[in-house]
């Protein structure tokens, strides 16, 4: 029955996870106490239940687990419809307009899905048709991801929701680019959306605002923003 229930429960994204348990161990009062170990014939308990699962679970998915997880939805956003040009350099990041800059979008309009109704209010636009042929950043989110956001979105204020929402539609990498930009590109991209999506989850959980996120955020950002305006031409 105990397998049964992991089996049935959605794999958590590590950026959930990674802050679920980080808020468990602040929570932490006192050294947990020492466990006898259990009888050999008593078998496991179950999880209490799915909240549970996503509040206190840490777990560590393998490759082979990752390559399980089936696309779900690809959103895109041409390059050339990209600029940076209105981000300052400062020493303060305007997260909400570099992201608002870069997300990607939804081929359809239609919106089938709370996650997509919802990427509706955070995309500038619906695409057509898929970009061909033309330099294009993306990111794939499976089903399980979806699941995830939708369920955080259940649990946090509309701002917080969307701004989830928001992060976990940021890019991973540029497709038809030149190898180079496009291998330059793609760390910086995904550590951006990384961290984005820590911070945003870290709202949604009711954390507390945590220095050291603001600052692996801050610290991504300004790595991505000088990595897309040399590709840009924008410097």
């Amino acid at each position: 029955m105990g397998n049964s229930a992991l089996s049935d429960t959605r794999r958590i994204p590590a950026d959930m996870l990674l802050i679920a348990e980080r808020r468990r161990r602040m929570g932490a009062a006192a050294p947990a106490p020492i466990e006898e170990p259990p009888v050999a014939d008593v078998a496991p308990q179950p999880s209490a239940g799915p909240d549970d699962f996503f509040e206190d679970a840490l777990i560590a998915e393998t490759p082979a687990q990752q390559s399980e997880l089936q696309p779900a939805l690809t959103l895109f956003r041409p390059l050339a419809q990209v600029s940076l040009a209105a981000q300052h350099w400062s020493s303060s990041v305007d997260h909400e307009a570099l992201q608002s800059a870069i997300v990607c979008c939804p081929v359809s309009a239609a919106a089938t899905s709370p996650f997509e109704q919802s990427l509706i209010a955070v995309v500038p636009m619906a695409l057509a048709a898929q970009p061909g042929g033309v330099a294009t950043l993306h990111v794939t989110l499976s089903a399980d991801d979806i699941a995830a956001v939708e369920h955080g979105m259940r649990r946090a204020s509309r701002a917080s929701g969307l701004r989830l929402v928001r992060a976990a539609a940021l890019p991973t990498g540029i497709a038809g680019a030149e190898p180079a930009s496009a291998g330059l590109a793609a760390p910086a991209l995904a550590a951006y959306r990384h961290a984005a999506l820590i911070h945003a989850w870290n709202a949604v959980l009711g954390a507390p605002a945590a220095v050291d996120l603001e600052r692996d955020r801050d610290a991504a950002a300004v790595n991505l923003l000088s990595t897309l305006r040399g590709l840009l031409g924008e410097t």
